[in-house]
C-alpha cells in the first residue's frame, strides 16, 4: 500500500514575503531537515534564526534527522500543522518581582494579625476570643480614661498660664521700656501710624466741608451775578425807551409785525369828564 503524501501548512508572519499559510507537500519519510531545506528557499536569506513549532508546541530542529510523519497525532493525517515564529528576547523579570513583593505584603500582613488567628474561637463560657479581648480593652481604657482627662486639663491649663504670663511679660516690657530695641521701635511706629491715620482723615473731612462751602459760595455768587445783570437789562431797557421817541417805537413797532394798541373811547363818557374837569378847576 502507498503511503499518501503530507500536506504541512506552516503559519508564517508578516514581513517574511510568504503567504500567511504556506503549503509544502512532502512525503511521510522525509526528515526535518529536508523541510528546513526546503522553507529556506522560500525564506529570506537574512532570516536564520526562525523556530518551527507544531501546534502542540513541539520544536522541530533544523538538523534532526526523524521523519516528519513521527509529529502527526495519528498515521492516517494528512495535514500537519505548524508555527513558523522568531526568538524573542527575555524580560528583566519585573513580574518575579512583583510577586516576591506581594508576598513580603501578606506575611506581613499575617504577622501583625497573628494574635487574631483563635479570634473567631469561643472559650468555655460560649463567647468568642475576639469579643473577650475587645472588653478586656475597652474595661482598661475607661479605667485610665479619667486619670488622662486630668493630664489633659492640666497640659491645657499650664499652656494658657504660659501664654498669659507672656503676654502680661510684653505689656510690662512696652510700658517701662525694659525690652529690646525693637519693642520701641515697634511702638513708635504705631504711634507714627495712628497720627497719620488721624491726620488723613481730618484732612479728608476738612477737604470735603471746604468743597461744600465753596459750591454754595459760587451758586450765591452767580445769583448775584444773575440779579445785577437783570436789572441792568432793565436800566438798559427803560433808558432806551426814554430816549427814543413814540415816533421810533411805532416804527420799531411796526418793523416787528405788531401795531400798537390805541385806547379805548366810550362816546359820550370822555367829553363828559372834560366837561367835569373843567367846571372843578373854574370853583
Amino acid at each position: 500500500m502507498a503511503q499518501k503524501d503530507l500536506n504541512l501548512l506552516i503559519s508564517s508572519f508578516a514581513g517574511l514575503g510568504l503567504p500567511q499559510t504556506l503549503v509544502l507537500p512532502v512525503s511521510r519519510t522525509d526528515q526535518v531537515s529536508d523541510v528546513w531545506n526546503r522553507l529556506r528557499d522560500e525564506l529570506p536569506p537574512s532570516c536564520d534564526r526562525l523556530l518551527l513549532t507544531t501546534a502542540s508546541n513541539r520544536h522541530l530542529s533544523p538538523t534532526s534527522c526523524a521523519p516528519v510523519s513521527t509529529y502527526t497525532t495519528t498515521h492516517n493525517d494528512e495535514f500537519l500543522s505548524l508555527r513558523l515564529s522568531a526568538p524573542l528576547c527575555g524580560g528583566k523579570g519585573g513580574f518575579g518581582s512583583q510577586l516576591r513583593a506581594a508576598g513580603g505584603r501578606m506575611s506581613s500582613r499575617k504577622k501583625r494579625n497573628q494574635g487574631d488567628e483563635d479570634g473567631s474561637s469561643r472559650n468555655l463560657d460560649g463567647r468568642r476570643i475576639r469579643t473577650v479581648t475587645e472588653a478586656k480593652a475597652l474595661a482598661e481604657y475607661l479605667a485610665i480614661k479619667p486619670e488622662m482627662e486630668q493630664r489633659e486639663k492640666e497640659k491645657r491649663r499650664e499652656r494658657w498660664e504660659q501664654i498669659v504670663e507672656m503676654a502680661e511679660r510684653r505689656e510690662h516690657e512696652i510700658k517701662n521700656g525694659t525690652g529690646g530695641r525693637m519693642d520701641e521701635k515697634w511702638v513708635e511706629d504705631k504711634e507714627e501710624s495712628v497720627d497719620m491715620i488721624r491726620n488723613a482723615v481730618q484732612a479728608s473731612m476738612q477737604s470735603k466741608n471746604a468743597g461744600g462751602r465753596s459750591v454754595s459760595t459760587s451758586s450765591s455768587v452767580d445769583s448775584a451775578a444773575e440779579e445785577s445783570d437783570g436789572s441792568a437789562e432793565k436800566k438798559d431797557n427803560s433808558g432806551s425807551k426814554a430816549s427814543t421817541p413814540p415816533s421810533d417805537l411805532d416804527g420799531s413797532d411796526k418793523g416787528k409785525g405788531k401795531e400798537p394798541e390805541k385806547p379805548r373811547t366810550l362816546f359820550g363818557f370822555d367829553e363828559d369828564d372834560e366837561f367835569m374837569s373843567s367846571d372843578s378847576e373854574e370853583e
